[in-house]
């Protein structure tokens, strides 16, 4: 019986002493309303790392030298703040996988990403970006660890970037390949770019971050600017041990994602279930908008005249066509579908989305107020 009191003395008398500091700073010092948190944290998300990575963002966002601030700890940060705002959309939240883009107003944010990596003493990885190349140097780098002895080398150190933190992925990431242009295109204008994030400091058990740059979509307006796409994953693909997970991952998508057009396939629990933040074109929606198409007579070629863009580009082209349509005088015939499509995905980011993307602006993160952490003082928002 004394034991059990004195280990409940242990854990109530800390948290009596934080209440009584607390509360004897807000009788002295009144907090700025920015300050005041209103959001309760999500998921297994870290409220003090969500909080931190918000003041990171908001730094890298206004501060010419805040490439120097991007390390594997603010980017972990970075992470739970982007999850916990993705939490605020409204969306189920099962965060296996997601992506984000992010609408960058001012145009820095992947600037000084690439400031970052351009500081690192020993590059980018560039020279071994492809599958080939990749697998070629990680084949040396085994075949060295083989035959030489665990000591530090010059021949090693040239073998091993060591310090290389954001590393090119080129054309070794199966994203966003329709916008990023031809594979030429995708290697030299818009390759893919990996962090390897240590120490299981991300949610979920990730342990890596694909980003890169996407073509810019509008020149004014709430989404001007240039888009960056950051995608929390599980492996990245530096390391050979890593790379093996992460294709047998990649492979596990693309049969699944095969399964699950079979017609017989769709209702069984593995296809059923929609991913979320998936930036994938939404099919079952592809499906239904074609069989309302082919019920215009002024639509003579489906796939040429409307498919293959919509295919392409997602909700955004597939929305954008509903309005042609109804400005054509074809409301009555596009009105259930445009009513199911605005209920499905609502009306906030529809103009430019391609599927279920969480889609951030520079302007909408530099608002969002902070995450409360244990015994914050709470406002409405």
């Amino acid at each position: 019986m004394q034991i059990q009191q004195i280990i409940l003395v242990l854990i109530i008398l800390p948290l009596i002493t934080e209440s009584f500091t607390w509360f004897h700073h807000q009788r002295h010092v009144k907090r700025a309303t920015t300050d005041e948190c209103c959001v309760s944290s999500k998921l297994n998300v870290a409220a003090k790392k969500a909080n931190s990575g918000r003041d990171f963002f908001r730094r890298l966002s206004t501060e010419d030298d805040s490439y120097k601030l991007i390390t594997p700890t603010n980017m972990c940060n970075l992470m739970h703040y982007f999850i916990q705002q993705a939490s605020l959309n409204n969306k189920s939240i099962s965060f296996t996988k997601g992506m984000f883009v992010i609408f960058d107003s001012i145009n820095k944010i992947f600037e000084r990403f690439m400031k970052a990596k351009a500081e690192q003493k020993e590059g980018d990885g560039a020279q071994h970006a492809g599958y080939f190349k990749r697998l070629k140097h990680m084949g040396s780098q085994a075949i060295h660890a083989l035959t030489k002895n665990a000591k530090k080398s010059e021949s090693k150190s040239k073998l091993i970037e060591s310090d290389t933190f954001i590393y090119v992925r080129g054309d070794e990431s199966s994203h966003y390949h329709g916008e990023r242009g031809s594979k030429g295109d995708r290697a030299r204008d818009y390759p893919a770019y990996g962090m390897d994030i240590p120490g299981a400091c991300m949610p979920s058990g990730f342990g890596h971050i694909l980003f890169g740059e996407l073509p810019q979509v509008r020149s004014d307006g709430k989404y001007t600017g240039g888009r960056v796409y950051i995608k929390p994953e599980f492996f990245g693909i530096r390391e050979l041990k890593h790379f093996i997970k992460h294709t047998q991952s990649y492979f596990s998508h693309v049969s699944r994602k095969y399964v699950c057009q079979l017609k017989d396939m769709q209702t069984k629990p593995g296809c059923s279930k929609e991913d979320a933040f998936r930036e994938n074109t939404d099919k079952k929606l592809l499906d239904s908008w074609k069989n309302v198409l082919i019920k215009i007579p002024t639509v003579w070629n489906v796939d040429e005249q409307y498919m293959k863009n919509a295919t392409k580009y997602g909700i955004g082209e597939i929305y954008r066509q509903v309005k042609e349509l109804e400005k054509a005088g074809h409301t009555e015939k596009v009105k259930e579908f445009h009513e199911k499509m605005i209920k499905q995905y609502g009306e906030d980011d529809i103009s430019v989305r391609k599927g279920r993307e969480i889609i951030f602006t520079t302007t909408g993160l530099l608002k969002s107020p902070l995450t409360c952490e244990l015994l914050s003082k709470m406002k409405k928002c």
